[in-house]
């Protein structure tokens, strides 16, 4: 996935140009921030017309709506979205995020599966990788019900949500 796909981004206003009936703002990177004292730098930057601007995040993209709002950003989640992708698993970790309603890297590292077209292509490519039906001969192995096989790993424990694969 590109990473113009899955940045989390936010567009920066203020309350007291908005409720002047302007949206004059821009669209900052959260990734492009060390942490929040540099990000809310570049906001006073961005509004430096006003001498005590109060910002106002009027929209926001690639962030689970539980970790922004209109006056906060959950820095948290932009931290462990950059180990995330540094490790290459941004696009995962925000669904899992939205999923979870959480936002730690490391319990996300722990619950993540990978990524399929669907639970039963999950189920048969976990078969195959770890050879459960390699003692089954080759002409029994089309009575294996996957479907059900599927059922069951995500009605116990798995969980599918936008293309990618968790543990509860």
């Amino acid at each position: 996935m590109g990473n113009a796909t899955t940045t989390p981004s936010v567009y920066v206003g203020t309350y007291h140009k908005y409720n002047c009936g302007s949206i004059d703002g821009k669209w900052l990177d959260l990734t492009e921030f060390d942490d929040r004292a540099d990000f809310y730098e570049a906001c006073r930057e961005l509004h430096a017309d006003e001498s005590d601007a109060e910002f106002m995040f009027q929209d926001w993209e690639n962030i689970p709506s539980q970790f922004v709002s209109e006056s906060a950003i959950d820095w948290d989640f932009v931290a462990a979205y950059q180990h995330a992708e540094a490790e290459g698993s941004e696009a995962a970790f925000i669904a899992w995020a939205e999923y979870t309603g959480q936002c730690d890297y490391d319990a996300f590292y722990d619950a993540y599966r990978g990524e399929a077209e669907s639970e039963e292509d999950y189920a048969l490519e976990m078969i195959e990788d770890n050879g459960l039906l390699n003692e089954v001969p080759e002409l029994l192995r089309c009575y294996f019900d996957f479907e059900a096989y599927a059922r069951d790993l995500f009605s116990g424990g798995y969980v599918f949500h936008d293309g990618y694969v968790f543990t509860n």
